[in-house]
């Protein structure tokens, strides 16, 4: 019995961070981090994802001036020719938190805003941040 209410609980637990993941961005936060805009540690962009690639540490791709080591991989309709990339294996929990969110954005066909680290003449761009949705404009 007590198990069945562990368990119980784990399923409500994750519902409700789920939910919460799901959540648009407060407008405080808009003005400084909407789509297309730079500051000092990076450049937004969104759109919805064409490419959702999981690999193996180590494996990095890009020519050697333009190389990143990520072991999650994406890609935006809106940014053709840029890949977006996360190092998967440092283990921290906001890492697995993006991860997940840009898998349920792939499966479910929805709209990401993305913050990469400023990289001039870049393809290959290292992730900082991800949210579900666009900014409004």
């Amino acid at each position: 019995m007590n198990i069945s209410k562990s368990l119980m609980a784990l399923i409500l637990g994750m519902s409700l961070t789920a939910t919460a993941a799901i959540a648009d961005t407060p407008e405080s936060l808009e003005s400084s981090f909407g789509a297309g805009k730079s500051h000092q540690h990076g450049v937004n962009v969104s759109g919805k994802l064409t490419m959702f690639r999981a690999q193996i540490k180590g494996l990095e791709i890009g020519p050697e001036n333009d190389r990143i080591d990520a072991e999650i991989l994406v890609t935006l309709d809106s940014q053709p020719g840029h890949v977006f990339g996360i190092r998967y294996h440092e283990q921290e929990p906001s890492t697995s938190v993006i991860v997940d969110t840009l898998r349920y954005a792939y499966l479910n066909n929805l709209p990401v805003t993305i913050q990469h680290k400023i990289a001039p003449g870049k393809n290959n761009l290292s992730i900082v941040w991800v949210q579900l949705g666009q900014p409004k404009s």
